[in-house]
């Protein structure tokens, strides 16, 4: 058997989503790390965390699992954020994972 270099439009496509499942990745991961921070987790409970939350995000298509986590985990411990000041923070951790993957949008 031979190996190709070519690659078909459904390899390019495979690509793709996996790429944006990895910058998804990174982006939960750094937001359970914000936020575990924040509700005052350290170590490997702040992994666990970080690591929970981006399990969480394959509850329901889109945010709207992650958002509910992490309102209802930051507001247990003791903060206050809406649901606008969470999705302003989804957006600059995705920007940060794109940044730390070397993709673009």
């Amino acid at each position: 058997m031979s190996s190709s270099a070519t690659t078909t439009p459904g390899d390019a496509h495979h690509h793709e989503e996996e790429a944006l499942g990895s910058i998804r990745a990174r982006r939960n991961l750094l937001t359970g790390y914000w936020a575990g921070s924040l509700i005052g987790f350290t170590g490997d409970d702040l992994g666990r965390y970080a690591k929970d939350l981006h399990a969480v995000d394959h509850t329901v298509a889109g945010d709207s699992d992650v958002i509910s986590r992490l309102s209802r985990d930051l507001a247990t411990a003791g903060h206050s954020f809406t649901k606008t000041d969470i999705e302003a923070a989804l957006r600059r951790f995705h920007a940060q994972a794109l940044k730390d993957t070397g993709c673009t949008e």
